[in-house]
């Protein structure tokens, strides 16, 4: 099977629309950004711009490059290719300092051609007409004329300086090509074929690339007849370990033609499929796909927090926002005022000597008819602080379990982005917080009417007495004292009312207080409850809405991975 029918099936077979495998790296791209280390995301971004503007440029030309090192014979193939010396070949090396371009199809490749920053251009005239240097003429001053058979219009082959050039500016060109030709011919020689800088550094970084990649094994008239296929079968062999496992490679040779007909009518094969250049994007853009995958890797991380995580969470935070203290507050509150309507009428003046234990806690005050905004809780102390900071570092440690270590670092990041914020909404929690801070009981008024009753009694029986002892004192004969007499031992009737009223308002007090207590617990119970409901309201707008938005930005940059990568 030709290695252009296995290009072909293979571009078949990228189901996805390369227009949409862009746009999915591209979000995948900005998903990364701040997770990813920055120069992946660069290296990416760059990638993104040379395919825009490359999808911008000319369709109509197929734009190869051949990359090599020093001594390699690139310019010698180049010139054997198209038949004439456009490009000058000598034994002194490096020759080729600067890119020079052979164009058929000159129509509309001017753009392309500066983009790729060629100034040394020479047109070939498909039909016989004369091959015109487009050279700047202070440059060579020559032209040429070249007659290319059933050529089809529409290609860009580019000699480019040696990868290994002694010349920094010569290497720089040379790898800047890389990155933005349509096809890539690596040209090699028996001697350097099996170089592995060359593999290392420029070769395997284009694996994944088969379908637009070439390799060259140049001036094979330098080898034994005997001995050229086991060359070969050695740089394949090098080829599959670089992982281009289906790039094609070609014997060649300038000096004798060996090859250089096979080699020509592959790459206008190429230029007749216009195919190439969407090629070498899907493979770039695969391999930016990977690379991102590399750097930052979302799969293993969880869609969403767990209820177990969140619960957690709440308890830690609910510790910080002081809940229980607040919810002790709320049931001392509720006996403090129960005591106020129900306790002993003489001793509830002794509920005035220390205030409401929820508005010493600037709890449940209203200024304008409205609920304070903050409460007069003390400072968290270290201990507390550190709980709540720990509480949120281990929910993100929990809800990014499995994840690799960049989204690991986001999902924290995303869980302390508002943690300055958050003593401030938790202590606005508890303010507003509904605690029936001046509710009441049905019991209360009832056993209030008892108490004054049982007042009523006794204050009865004291002024009863009081009076006779008045009469006594003014000689004055006191009128008979009524006895209850079915008791043990004869009782006045104004002390039986003295003792039974005092007795009365004792019991009372004590009844109102336990079912005060008994309330009171209830009351506790509900504010807990309450106060553990707007703490966990905090904890979602401030902490697991955060880490929740990361994980699904991983989730949808997980997928636009996958999309992109084909």
């Amino acid at each position: 099977m030709s290695p252009l029918l296995n290009r072909s099936k293979r571009s078949a077979a990228g189901a996805a629309p390369l227009a949409e495998r862009i746009d999915a790296l591209d979000r995948a791209t900005a998903g990364l950004d701040g997770v990813a280390p920055s120069d992946a995301v660069d290296e990416v971004r760059d990638l993104l711009a040379r395919i825009d503007r490359r999808r911008a440029l000319s369709a109509e030309h197929t734009v190869i490059g051949l990359f090599g090192a020093t001594g390699s014979g690139k310019s010698s193939l180049v010139n054997a290719l198209v038949g004439l010396d456009i490009t000058p070949a000598a034994v002194r090396r490096p020759t080729t300092s600067r890119p020079v371009a052979a164009v058929l199809g000159e129509t509309g490749s001017d753009a392309l051609l500066d983009w790729l920053e060629v100034e040394d251009r020479h047109a070939l005239d498909g039909t016989g007409a004369a091959l015109e240097s487009a050279a700047a003429p202070a440059a060579s001053g020559r032209r040429a004329r070249r007659t290319e058979p059933a050529a089809p219009p529409g290609i860009v082959l580019l000699d480019l300086p040696d990868l290994d050039s002694v010349e920094s500016a010569n290497r720089e060109i040379a790898e800047r090509m890389t990155g933005m030709v349509d096809v890539i011919v690596w040209v090699t020689d028996p001697q350097k074929y099996a170089d592995a800088v060359l593999h290392q550094e420029f070769v395997q970084p284009f694996a994944g690339h088969d379908a637009v990649t070439l390799l060259v094994l140049n001036q094979i008239d330098r080898i034994r007849e005997d001995e050229r296929a086991g060359v070969l079968e050695s740089l394949g062999s090098i080829a599959r370990a670089d992982g281009l496992d289906q790039a094609p490679i070609f014997a060649t040779s300038a000096t004798t033609g060996d090859g250089i007909e096979e080699l020509r009518w592959h790459l206008i094969s190429l230029a007749h499929t216009r195919e190439a250049a969407a090629d070498r994007q899907r493979a770039d853009v695969r391999g930016g796909a990977e690379l991102l995958e590399h750097a930052a890797d979302p799969a293993g991380l969880p869609a969403a927090a767990e209820d177990e995580e969140i619960d957690a969470l709440v308890e830690d935070l609910a510790a910080a926002a002081r809940v229980e203290p607040v919810a002790e507050a709320v049931a001392a509150s509720y006996r403090h005022r129960a005591a106020g309507r129900v306790g002993w009428p003489p001793l509830r003046w002794l509920r005035t000597v220390r205030p409401d234990p929820l508005r010493r806690l600037g709890i449940g005050r209203a200024r304008d008819g409205e609920t304070t905004e903050r409460t007069s809780l003390p400072e968290p102390d270290a201990a507390t602080r550190a709980r709540a900071a720990g509480g949120v570092r281990r929910f993100a440690d929990a809800a990014s379990d499995g994840g690799g270590d960049a989204w690991r670092s986001a999902v924290r990041d995303a869980a302390r982005s508002r943690e300055e914020d958050l003593p401030d909404a938790l202590d606005q929690a508890v303010a507003g917080a509904d605690l029936r801070a001046r509710s009441t009981s049905w019991w209360w008024p009832v056993l209030d009417v008892f108490q004054w009753l049982a007042m009523l009694v006794w204050v009865v029986g004291l002024g009863w007495l009081a009076l006779n002892v008045v009469l006594v004192l003014f000689q004055i004969p006191p009128p008979p004292m009524p006895m209850i007499e079915d008791l043990w031992i004869p009782i006045p009737l104004p002390t039986a009312l003295l003792v039974l009223g005092i007795a009365a308002g004792i019991l009372i007090g004590l009844a109102g207080g336990a079912l005060a207590a008994i309330t009171a617990t209830s009351y506790r119970r509900r504010a807990r409850r309450v106060l553990r409901s707007r703490v966990r309201e905090v904890a979602m707008t401030h902490v697991v809405a955060e880490v929740e938005e990361t994980l699904s930005r991983a989730d949808a940059v997980a997928r636009d991975i996958a999309f992109a990568r084909g």
